[in-house]
């Protein structure tokens, strides 16, 4: 019969993210979650305990301004799992969650294991399908699409735009771009969100991992997206583009495909948000779930 008990300290619980994590993901590794835990969070890592063998973890998060129980790294990363070597337990785990407890976009992997209710949809495109090819990619549109999105980016060219990589300081541009589009509903009208972006950035150039993409036109940075890679995988993080320049956010998305190609990656992981653009692009897309309590 498993017990439980409830680790509360910073490297206690970094010890056991780091046993059990598969490290499959970018959301796997510690830093990149690690980066939105503000000083309104407090661990509260459940671990389960067959004898004195722990046996899985169940990584939450204390959040002291709303007094509700999250997962370590509260929303922005995605995918997250019960990190548990019998999955068959994860019922027994979510028993033990506090009430309050709200864990969003649980990987659909654990809904084989326990019945969670539907979140939103995360959306990838499979590049390994097209050969890794941008051209064989384009040949899934509809020919009217192609044609349509062809001559948008000709028009962009003609305008004489030209793209950097990590290009550092255009990040305070994706910030200023991001929140001029969408005012205060943007994440980036939080300091916290924008210190954690931050710390991501640092993580990812630590790494060697990160890709800010940043498109000018004449002297004028007009749209940036920032990506990291990891395990074949480009993320597809965030964006920001002046909206009274058409066409802007397809070359983004274009350059971002491209420079997955360009790092040997076999998916473009586009997350979950603004889903009606991406059904349009022909990606994939995979329910996650959540769980209340």
């Amino acid at each position: 019969m498993l017990k439980f008990k409830t680790v509360t300290d910073e490297k206690g619980c970094r010890e056991l993210w780091e046993y059990f994590s598969p490290k499959q993901i970018l959301w796997d590794l510690w830093d990149f979650r690690f980066c939105f835990h503000a000083d309104n969070f407090r661990f509260n890592f459940i671990v389960g305990l067959d004898g004195k063998n722990e046996t899985g973890l169940l990584p939450l998060v204390f959040e002291s301004k709303g007094k509700y129980y999250t997962y370590f790294g509260e929303e922005f990363p995605e995918q997250n799992r019960f990190l548990l070597k019998d999955k068959k337990n994860i019922g027994l785990f979510l028993e033990q969650c506090p009430m309050g407890t709200s864990i969003p976009y649980i990987s659909s992997e654990e809904a084989k294991y326990y019945e969670l209710k539907p979140d939103e949809k995360r959306y990838s495109l499979g590049l390994a399908k097209y050969g890794n090819s941008f051209e064989n990619y384009l040949k899934s549109f509809t020919k009217k699409h192609r044609k349509n999105l062809n001559y948008d980016l000709k028009k962009l060219k003609d305008a004489g735009y030209a793209s950097e990589h990590n290009s550092l300081k255009d990040f305070e541009r994706l910030v200023e771009l991001n929140k001029l589009k969408f005012g205060a509903e943007s994440n980036y009208s939080s300091e916290s969100f924008v210190s954690g972006m931050s710390k991501l950035i640092d993580s990812a150039l630590r790494m060697g991992a990160l890709d800010i993409i940043s498109i000018k036109i004449g002297s004028k940075v007009e749209a940036v997206g920032l990506g990291v890679f990891y395990n074949k995988v480009y993320y597809v993080l965030s964006s920001g583009r002046n909206v009274e320049i058409k066409n802007l956010g397809k070359l983004l998305i274009v350059e971002e495909i491209k420079s997955a190609i360009a790092n040997k990656c076999s998916e473009v992981d586009f997350l979950s948000t603004e889903a009606n653009w991406k059904e349009l692009w022909n990606m994939d897309s995979e329910q996650m779930y959540k769980f209340e309590k």
